[in-house]
């Protein structure tokens, strides 16, 4: 009887022990691959922070009120409520603008040809924003597609720009008051990502999960109407509905894109408290969620020199173009030979290693179009820029595991180099 017992017992044993390797087994199957569940019940959101500028440049919502900065923090409302005075103009004159406008009490008028996109939560997309998907478009292409069997995606679909899409964009206008004597010429000033710039969790028990380090910014900047080019200079002074009518509406295309990645390494930058550095990826995700397929060019920048990575590498990310709509990726973590037929592309990013950037050295943006040549505005004139907000679906580290409901600081400042010569750029 009491040998019966005994094997009863381990029998219990075994089997609990077997449900347990089980449980596990369908734990790391649902929590290995990228692109977060999306059934909107374990997303982020909530944003806060705001957006800087430096010496020589001043920022504006709505083209009328120019300071320093920009509050992210304030709602929706503040963004699309905002009304501004006519600056005389007469219903008519209103009716032949380019851009929308909607008369208010007290003859002011609300700019209605904002863009901007403030979700209620914030979801994983994908972009490249290069060539025929940001550059040379008036909004950047967006994708999503379904996850199954661990790392096959389907359905792949071009998001609609709406907030529901889960992803910010905030439109927004620099001035920047260079000498206009370069516009005749092909002198740019640089545009740099400032030491104050950085994105954290709000709620810091988020922080082991690895969803920081999905978090891409964008910067587009919007072509302008040529016969009213002259109207948008800083020396000329015009009005807001002079910079709206030359800057604004769906003719005005997009001419540059820099996509900034931070978090993207994991090395110790500076010694400010304020600056929180953390690995560029959570042990979970490098013991768990390490199953790349990289070219040899890119298996060079990482520390193994194959395609596993470690907790501080940089890793590349191969994000949805046009080419990936209605295809089924068997595998997108197959970022070599698989991934030009998949239209799968190399994001092009400028990498900092953590939330903040080291006290006193700005980092220069980069365009897409090639991840070297610089990202530059023209001097002495009034432009017109969208800002970007998204996680990165792509990006290895955007798994089950990383989806927490949270809020977003976002810290973003804008420079330019300090001296004529240094702000001569291509």
């Amino acid at each position: 009887m009491r040998e019966e017992n005994i094997q009863r017992n381990s029998r219990k044993r075994l089997n609990a022990l077997i449900l347990l390797v089980a449980f596990t087994a369908i734990l790391l199957i649902v929590a290995t691959y990228a692109w977060f569940s999306t059934q909107r019940n374990v997303t982020l959101g909530g944003l806060e922070g705001q957006v800087n500028v430096a010496e020589g440049l001043q920022i504006s919502l709505d083209a009328l009120n120019w300071a320093n900065e920009i509050d992210l923090t304030d709602n929706a409302s503040a963004y699309f409520a905002q009304t501004n005075t006519n600056n005389g103009w007469t219903d008519d004159d209103m009716v032949s603008l380019v851009n929308p406008w909607k008369q208010g009490a007290g003859g002011t008028y609300t700019y209605q040809a904002r863009t901007n996109l403030v979700p209620s939560e914030l979801l994983p997309a994908s972009t490249t924003a290069q060539s025929t998907e940001g550059i040379g478009l008036n909004d950047l292409n967006m994708y999503r597609g379904d996850v199954e069997s661990g790392k096959k995606l389907t359905n792949v679909a071009k998001l609609a720009a709406e907030a529901d899409s889960g992803y910010y964009a905030i439109d927004f206008f620099l001035q920047n008051s260079s000498s206009t004597e370069a516009i005749e010429g092909s002198t740019k000033d640089l545009l740099r990502i400032e030491s104050n710039s950085s994105i954290n969790l709000n709620e810091t028990s988020r922080e082991s999960t690895g969803l920081q380090n999905t978090l891409r910014v964008a910067f587009a900047i919007f072509d302008e109407d040529s016969d009213l080019e002259d109207t948008t200079l800083v020396n000329n002074t015009p009005s807001q509905a002079d910079i709206l009518q030359a800057t604004t509406g769906a003719d005005r295309l997009i001419t540059d894109v820099a996509i900034w990645e931070p978090n993207a390494s994991g090395a110790q930058v500076g010694t400010s408290p304020t600056i929180t550095t953390y690995a560029a990826h959570v042990d979970y995700i490098v013991q768990n969620n390490n199953k790349l397929t990289l070219s040899s060019t890119d298996r060079t920048s990482l520390t193994s020199g194959t395609s596993r990575f470690d907790a501080d590498d940089p890793v590349p990310t191969y994000a949805l173009t046009a080419t990936s709509v209605s295809k089924e990726i068997a595998d997108i973590y197959n970022w070599d030979t698989a991934a030009a037929a998949n239209g799968l592309v190399k994001q092009n990013t400028v990498k900092t290693p953590n939330t903040g950037i080291i006290a006193d050295n700005p980092i220069q943006l980069k365009s897409v179009k090639d991840g070297t040549t610089d990202f530059a505005i023209a001097p002495g004139k009034y432009i017109h820029m969208r800002m970007y907000v998204w996680l990165e679906g792509q990006d290895v580290d955007c798994i089950n595991y990383a989806s927490l409901g949270g809020g977003l600081t976002i810290d973003v400042g804008l420079s330019k180099p300090g001296s004529a010569t240094d702000g001569v750029g291509g």
